[in-house]
């Protein structure tokens, strides 16, 4: 069995049928929205901070949303493996009362989002520089009552099933980056973009602004330094991410839970949308193998729904047990990215978009 696939854009691809794949090729780090998924990449991030990033020569931007966001924020830590174990430990042993509210959960995260930030993040002189991606909402879905956030969110997912253009009048994107971040970005999208400063005053805002999930957890309201608003999920706007990340001189490297590419959160049971390949050109995603997955409890990678599934003792027993399997992951990429056969492994990335 091969625990883990590698897919490349036409240009990545080409890079690495000619040099292979090395920490001095990266410029970016890409971290997906997707909760409790994460769980299938504990150990692969551990590999990737201790192995990889203490060997990229120059500035890497870490840009992410939601879970995404809280993994590359432990990625810039100064000692990013421990911030790694925090944030994994923390996120496992959640636990609320039955049918907590949005306060109660955002009562726990707050606590979650403190056992591993590092305000020293926000104006760090280390070359990681930290691009943490929220979204601020517009119109009714502002609201913070549970019942209107509900109709408006329907209405929005209604919308956007006609068409991604309507998802603007609802949402801004909002990028808060560390002193010195430069993103290798071609050409915004549709979406109105707002590149605002990290600060020590605003970082834990931000980091719980991108995993605000709508109805389930509070938004964030007139975050430091940023346009005024409510402030959501980044996942809302970019889930698995639909834009032209190209660095001049880099690649970016993206691991990610699975073979599935997808714009923005309401894409996500679209069957027929999907992200521009062109988009990818300059990544390489790292994920683990339908194979590797069967093998998983339940055969599948961790969701929220395990929250309902299972009681919190179920729970952490199973997402233990993934936790322990990916280790494989980890392995598996060490002996791949330092084969001589590794290029006849990488697939295009057009496989599965």
């Amino acid at each position: 069995m091969q625990p883990l696939h590698v897919y490349a854009g036409q240009h990545a691809l080409k890079h690495i049928q000619n040099h292979g794949l090395k920490p001095a090729d990266i410029s970016a780090i890409l971290g997906a929205s997707g909760g409790p998924k994460w769980f299938v990449l504990t150990h692969l991030d551990r590999y990737i901070a201790q192995e990889w990033l203490p060997n990229i020569p120059h500035q890497v931007e870490l840009i992410g949303s939601s879970i995404g966001a809280w993994r590359m924020s432990a990625y810039a830590n100064p000692n990013p493996v421990d911030a790694i174990a925090k944030l994994e430990q923390g996120y496992l042993h959640q636990d609320y009362s039955d049918n907590a509210d949005a306060r109660e959960i955002t009562h726990h995260i707050h606590a979650l989002l403190d056992s591993f930030i590092d305000e020293s993040l926000s104006h760090n002189q280390s070359s990681r520089k930290l691009n943490i991606v929220a979204a601020i909402s517009r119109g009714m879905t502002k609201h913070e009552q549970t019942h209107i956030q509900a109709a408006a969110f329907a209405g929005v997912a209604l919308a956007n099933m006609i068409s991604r253009k309507t998802l603007p009048l609802w949402f801004e994107r909002v990028i808060f980056q560390s002193t010195g971040a430069q993103l290798p970005i071609e050409k915004w999208d549709q979406f109105k973009t707002h590149q605002v400063p990290l600060r020590a005053d605003n970082i834990r805002q931000a980091l719980h602004a991108t995993g605000s999930i709508p109805v389930v957890i509070e938004g964030v309201k007139n975050p430091a330094h940023a346009p005024i608003g409510m402030y959501r999920d980044g996942g809302m706007v970019d889930y698995h991410f639909d834009l032209p990340i190209k660095p001049q001189n880099g690649l970016v490297l993206y691991p990610h839970f699975a073979p599935l590419l997808k714009p923005g959160w309401f894409d996500k049971a679209l069957p027929w949308r999907h992200v521009n390949a062109d988009n990818y050109s300059h990544t390489v995603v790292v994920c683990p193998s339908a194979e590797f997955i069967a093998q998983l409890p339940n055969q599948k990678i961790p969701d929220r729904n395990d929250f309902k599934k299972h009681r919190t003792s179920e729970r952490i027993e199973v997402w233990k047990e993934v936790i322990e399997k990916n280790k494989m992951l980890a392995d598996a990429f060490h002996n791949m990215v330092n084969s001589p056969n590794f290029a006849d492994t990488v697939k295009p990335i057009t496989e599965f978009i």
